[in-house]
């Protein structure tokens, strides 16, 4: 049988892998969770998002990330991280096919 790369992983679609595909080669995140949930990204806009797990993408990966999004936002690279590491990193749904799921991880 083969195991996950990740107990839950969002699958890139298309969009997804425009965006993201150079920093995420296989294209697949390593998500906390395996449902979206909605969120305020912006002022006003709602978004359904899945949690990044931080905790399982590679430090080098991770920095090359912070630095894509500091420099799409004009945010200073610490401060990125800073937020992201207290408040949690949003990834839009949009830009998922599907949520993989280590079948080890369902009762």
């Amino acid at each position: 049988m083969r195991r996950n790369k990740y107990p839950f992983g969002a699958q890139l679609n298309d969009q997804g892998l425009e965006e993201f595909g150079d920093i995420f080669e296989d294209g697949l995140i390593p998500v906390l969770y395996p449902l979206s949930r909605e969120t305020e990204l912006g002022e006003g806009l709602i978004k359904k998002v899945y949690l990044v797990n931080l905790n399982l993408i590679e430090e080098e990966v991770y920095k090359k990330l912070i630095k894509k999004l500091s420099d799409k936002f004009g945010a200073p690279v610490e401060e990125m991280d800073q937020y992201f590491r207290e408040i949690g990193l949003p990834l839009r749904a949009e830009l998922v096919s599907c949520i993989e799921v280590d079948l080890r991880f369902i009762i």
